[in-house]
């Protein structure tokens, strides 16, 4: 189990990537980086907001890095609290809604993104298969 925008969590959601087949087929013409960040969260452990930028490229991930926010250069970035995370990666709570609900906070093109609304579904549907530890889950 790996803790959320934690290293480890990041190498697993890169490798769930590159192992979804659905990602692949439906990110076919997705060539630009999305990073997704963390508002600060002292009571989890979260001292200071902090990102994971993945390079993105025709259904592939070659990267995933962890990074404070101020650094991202993606073009697509999703920002969020704590429990909106969680209920993406838990309840399946859609980004797009969440965007669209002000829950998330984007930056980006926004008309690109939901051009391309399938593969950002795919996106978080990789990372629904990595083994997430949330530091508040009972034990």
């Amino acid at each position: 189990m790996f803790r959320p925008f934690s290293i480890e969590w990041a190498d697993a959601f890169r490798d769930a990537i590159n192992a979804d087949a659905q990602y692949a087929a439906v990110a076919k013409s997705w060539t630009w980086p999305v990073a997704l960040v963390l508002d600060a969260t002292p009571s989890y452990g979260y001292p200071q907001p902090v990102a994971v930028q993945f390079t993105l490229d025709r259904g592939h991930c070659s990267a995933a890095v962890i990074m404070p926010p101020h650094t991202v250069s993606a073009t697509f970035v999703l920002r969020a609290d704590y429990e909106t995370w969680k209920e993406v990666a838990r309840d399946g709570l859609d980004p797009i809604v969440a965007v669209t609900q002000g829950r998330v906070k984007f930056t980006g093109p926004l008309g690109t993104l939901l051009m391309h609304a399938k593969a950002a579904s795919a996106l978080v549907g990789a990372a629904r298969v990595v083994p997430t530890a949330f530091p508040d889950d009972p034990e």
